[in-house]
């Protein structure tokens, strides 16, 4: 009796280790399709990551330039400002030249 015992104990413990195995492979199966899921989504914000820092870098490059055009523009800017003032200068020198007569006097109005 003893022995059948043992043996009974044997199996029942070999039919639990066998359904705890079943039940860990079908957890590793179930874990392993999960992974996969995740690799692949890791791979795709990956991709989108890569894809947004062209685009930065294509923006920094975009604004440099438009740094660089903004700097000649003000430059140029610059340079009428001094034109039209030597122009407004040299105009009011011509108009007080009308004024004055040829001795020196200034006109009366009319």
């Amino acid at each position: 009796m003893n022995i059948e015992r043992k043996m009974d104990f044997i199996v029942e413990n070999l039919a639990a280790l066998t359904v705890s195995q079943q039940t860990t492979n079908a957890m590793l199966s179930a874990l392993a399709v999960r992974q996969e899921k995740t690799d692949r989504q890791i791979r795709g914000l990956q991709k989108l990551v890569k894809a947004g820092m062209q685009m930065v870098v294509k923006l920094h490059k975009a604004q440099t330039r438009t740094d660089q055009r903004m700097a000649e523009l003000a430059e140029a800017q610059r340079e009428l400002a001094q034109s039209q003032k030597r122009t407004d200068e040299r105009f009011e020198r011509w108009l007080d030249s009308i004024n004055k007569g040829s001795n020196g006097r200034k006109r009366k109005p009319n």
